[in-house]
């Protein structure tokens, strides 16, 4: 190995150039490494982004149950509407819309089961901050098939999330 360092130093020195040879190894060598990492950092970012939107949907339920806790009227009602088709959640207070969170690509939100059959999945709190209903929300990693739980408990509202 060291024997080839000097001999390729010394080429480089005498001709001041790369061969077209020594370019098409070096880049095959390159492609080469690359086709074995980029899986290995799609399966990395396919984790991220799960983690992280499982990670945002349980602060937005707190954060919902927080609007509420704050509200002083007594027949407001604030909201999480879920939209599986969309790949989407909306967060609402009465009619007016606070926040919409788009799934990313690799994160499937499979459902809830908030409601009724048929019905919009829908969870919402009370003034005191309590959900009107326990449920569990199901999402996805694409890409390994790991699926996340989402639960929330219907008297405290505690909010705990499990993986299979």
């Amino acid at each position: 190995m060291n024997g080839f360092v000097r001999k390729a130093t010394r080429v480089l020195q005498q001709n001041g150039a790369f061969t077209l040879v020594e370019v098409m190894i070096t880049l095959i060598l390159i492609t080469f490494m690359l086709s074995v990492a980029m899986p290995l950092a799609a399966d990395a970012l396919a984790h991220y982004q799960t983690v992280t939107t499982v990670r945002k949907l349980v602060s937005d339920i707190q954060y919902t149950q927080q609007l509420a806790t704050r509200s002083e009227d007594p027949k407001a009602s604030f909201e999480i509407i879920f939209s599986p088709p969309q790949e989407q959640y909306t967060i609402k207070h009465g009619s007016k819309t606070l926040r919409t969170e788009k799934f990313p690509v690799w994160v499937h939100l499979a459902g809830t089961n908030f409601g009724q059959p048929g019905l919009p999945e829908i969870l919402t709190f009370n003034i005191q901050g309590n959900p009107v209903q326990a449920g569990t929300i199901t999402i996805i990693n694409r890409r390994s098939g790991k699926v996340y739980y989402v639960r929330v408990a219907v008297l405290t509202g505690r909010v705990r999330v499990e993986s299979s």
